[in-house]
């Protein structure tokens, strides 16, 4: 009976979308068609003009097709769905041991884009699909969704569009135009059709009383008890979903009580939890109510109802095993208590949220503006500084009135945000300086906007996410940086200490400036990092096919006694056309065999000859022979001068074999030397893994595995110190790595038990980024920190 019920909840879901892909195609193509138009209009020549006129066309006489196409890809995943075959796609990592090629660069801009429409419908509908998901894995029997694995999910909508416009063929610029069309008409409506499912869902009983947020698995702390009892929140475990109620917490609960509940759930998975895009818009829900935990317990422990022991392990810089803390702002309070000791007094009115703005305003920034443009910046924000903000707070709200504890936590918060960023090891020195002057702008941002903590699209939050990566990526401690990155940096942190006032519009418009700059930096980095990669794998090309000609030459001339000129002239001008045919021409080609069978002729034509048959002919092919060696010097352009020298001795060394005589051989201890001339640095390069030591065995391994992007930090790399390279390109054959900066200049070649010996002798190291932005591992950071501080 169930399975029957499910199979009519996803033919009605099915329904629904079907309606839904219908509506977006009415709305999608005339707006591309009009888009295209307008590009037609603005064409810079007749060609191109004729291709987006065409193209309209097209799409108005295949709009039935096109239509047809996005609805049947739709269709079928909820037939993949029904059949549990849907999601698990490994679409993180690319094929980089294929030669790059136009196709693939192509593929990628598509890929890229694809991701992106997702990764924006996934931010913007949260919410939504994280209910859809929990009531479509009820569908499926209760197995946790992969992030592909919804029929309904932004993911499927990406790859139905890229199914449609495959009829197309479009190149890569218009295919990412029609990926921007589609995404706004997307995700203006998308919104609708999660509500229609999940309102089905919820009328036909699948999890009707499901809410969304982060379940935290305690009772709440005593600071929180006087406020509503909770509602029902479902948590999930991947294989099902159950409701539960937490009850209330009492007012009178022990902070031995509250530690213990609070303690329960395993942090590690809370934190995976927080980081995820479903529980981002509750993490400052999560990280207030924990504050409030740890305040209720230090007012508990002043009281007198029990004793707070510090916590053991690592302090933060300035904090003491005592309790009292110099610096350092992860503990809950820091600032609330010297800035505002009078909040909560009854007899104090609260400060509203304008007053605080205004007095924010009060304090000065923009002499700071100045300060920035110095060569070597000083950190604008240390510790003291941020609490030396507060104090003039303070000052700008007067005795009169107080803090209430919710804006208490909003300074808390960005001063933690702040000094977390000061100890991040992934910010460069120079970059966290510039950064530290934007806490009292973003603390005002806060103020203005609170949805800054809830919301991971938020502008203000994308914009410091953009320029905290674009400083890791590209400068360095000293301020070092290629393509004007850290003077970017610079000149948006002065704008915003100069004009944010009151309206946090700005932050959008500074983050698309800063967004397109990035873009067009990666985009140079890409193209400089794209020739490294293709003069190396060329460089390592051509040292195979040399290698190949040199052992098919010497596999010819070995058992012969050959004249010194008849050597040169196949070690060096033959062997370098042989070289030149079997990279333009290939292995199956006549030429190259043709190549090789004149080196046997050659050598041949310089023997003795005593039989009246050979001398015949001799005389027959000695012109022609003659005419092939000099057309392939040619062909390669060999010198004019040395090449008559060896065509004459040549024709000599054939004109005494007809007479039955030997041009006289060179000795073998000169041969040798030349023939080891030019194999220099031709030698195979072979990986012996039982010559090295059973560590050194296990690195390389490990290097062999790794990815194209992974990041090297060197402590000496030929002449480079404290050198961070990344791995652009390695030979898997020859085990040769080729390195690049953060430009994406080669810096280094190096053989992969070079790099194996510097990770054991703690000269290099694998540097394994989060892969998180960085306000996130900011929120995180806090909130692991906060749990640590309740539980103890």
């Amino acid at each position: 009976m169930e399975t029957s019920n499910n199979a009519r909840h996803l033919a009605e879901l099915q329904r629904i979308t079907v309606r839904f892909s219908d509506e977006l195609q009415e709305k999608f193509l005339p707006l591309a068609e009009t888009r295209l138009l307008e590009m037609a209009d603005t064409a810079k020549n007749n060609e191109h003009q004729w291709r987006l006129l065409q193209l309209s066309r097209d799409l108005r006489r295949q709009k039935a097709q096109l239509s047809a196409e996005f609805r049947k890809y739709l269709t079928e995943g909820f037939h993949q769905f029904q059949h549990n075959k849907l999601g698990g796609k490994d679409t993180s990592k690319e094929d980089m041991s294929q030669d790059l090629s136009l196709v693939a660069n192509d593929e990628l801009e598509q890929n890229l884009a694809s991701s992106s429409l997702s990764r924006r419908a996934e931010t913007r509908f949260a919410e939504e699909l994280f209910a859809l998901n929990q009531r479509m894995a009820v569908l499926q029997g209760g197995r946790k969704l992969s992030d592909d694995g919804n029929p309904l999910g932004p993911y499927q909508f990406a790859e139905a569009l890229q199914a449609e416009i495959a009829v197309l063929n479009l190149d890569t610029r218009l295919t990412v135009l029609f990926y921007r069309i589609f995404e706004k008409i997307l995700l203006d409506n998308l919104g609708d059709v999660y509500k229609s499912a999940n309102d089905y869902l919820i009328r036909n009983g699948v999890l009707p009383n499901l809410r969304y947020g982060v379940a935290l698995k305690g009772a709440k702390s005593s600071a929180s008890a006087t406020s509503k009892p909770p509602e029902a929140t479902t948590e999930t475990s991947g294989e099902a979903a159950v409701a539960s109620t937490p009850p209330p917490a009492s007012p009178s609960s022990s902070l031995s009580t509250r530690q213990a509940a609070v303690s329960q759930p395993d942090p590690a998975q809370e934190i995976a939890q927080a980081g995820s895009l479903v529980a981002q818009r509750q993490l400052y829900s999560a990280i207030r109510d924990l504050q409030q935990g740890v305040a209720q317990a230090r007012m508990d422990a002043s009281q007198g109802a029990s004793h707070v022991s510090p916590p053991a392990g690592n302090y933060p810089a300035g904090a003491h095993a005592s309790g009292h803390q110099d610096a350092g702002l992860y503990s809950p309070g820091y600032f609330s208590q010297p800035a505002y000791p009078a909040r909560g007094n009854a007899a104090l009115a609260a400060c509203a949220q304008g007053e605080v703005v205004t007095a924010l305003s009060g304090v000065p920034l923009v002499h700071y503006a100045e300060t920035i443009e110095q060569v070597a910046v000083p950190p604008a924000m240390t510790v003291e500084q941020f609490q030396a903000v507060t104090v003039q707070l303070r000052e700008q709200i007067g005795d009169e009135k107080h803090i209430d504890d919710d804006d208490g936590r909003i300074i808390d918060l960005v001063g933690m945000i702040f000094e977390y960023m000061l100890a991040d090891k992934q910010l460069p020195d120079s970059v966290k300086a510039v950064l530290s002057y934007l806490h009292t702008p973003y603390l005002k941002a806060a103020f203005l906007d609170r949805r800054l903590f809830e919301k991971p699209e938020h502008a203000s939050r994308q914009l410091l996410n953009c320029m905290a990566e674009a400083g890791t990526r590209w400068v360095n401690s000293s301020g070092e940086s290629q393509f004007k990155v850290f003077p970017k940096i610079k000149s948006v942190v002065r704008r915003i200490l100069t004009e944010f006032n009151s309206d946090v519009a700005l932050f959008d418009e500074l983050f698309a400036e800063m967004q397109e700059f990035c873009q067009k930096v990666e985009h140079s980095v890409g193209l400089m990092e794209r020739r490294a990669r293709e003069k190396a794998e060329g460089e390592d090309r051509l040292r195979e096919v040399k290698r190949r000609v040199m052992l098919e030459v010497r596999k010819r001339m070995q058992g012969h006694e050959l004249p010194s000129h008849i050597i040169v002239l196949l070690l060096h001008p033959w062997s370098d056309y042989l070289t030149f045919t079997l990279l333009r021409h290939g292995q199956e080609s006549v030429l190259w065999q043709e190549g090789l069978d004149n080196i046997e002729d050659i050598i041949w034509s310089i023997q003795p000859k005593v039989d009246a048959n050979e001398r015949n002919r001799l005389m027959l092919i000695q012109e022609s022979l003659q005419s092939r060696v000099q057309s392939a010097l040619e062909t390669i352009a060999y010198d004019q001068v040395k090449s008559n020298k060896l065509l004459d001795a040549l024709s000599k060394s054939q004109m005494l074999a007809l007479q039955n005589l030997e041009t006289e051989p060179v000795a073998a201890e000169r041969r040798a030397e030349m023939e080891a001339e030019v194999g220099e640095g031709l030698e195979q390069e072979v990986v012996d893994l039982d010559a090295f030591s059973e560590e050194e065995r296990e690195v390389i391994e490990n290097l062999r595995d790794i990815e194209f992007g992974t990041w090297i930090e060197f402590d000496q790399l030929d002449q480079y110190t404290n050198m961070c390279a990344k791995v652009a390109w390695f030979n898997s054959k020859t085990s040769r790595y080729m390195l690049v900066d953060r430009s994406g200049k080669q810096v280094a070649m190096k053989s992969g038990i070079e790099i194996a010996r510097m990770i054991l002798g703690s000269q290099a190291r694998m540097l394994a980024g989060s892969g998180k932005p960085f306000f996130e591992r900011a929120l995180e950071n806090i909130f692991a920190r906060l749990k640590s501080a309740i539980s103890h």
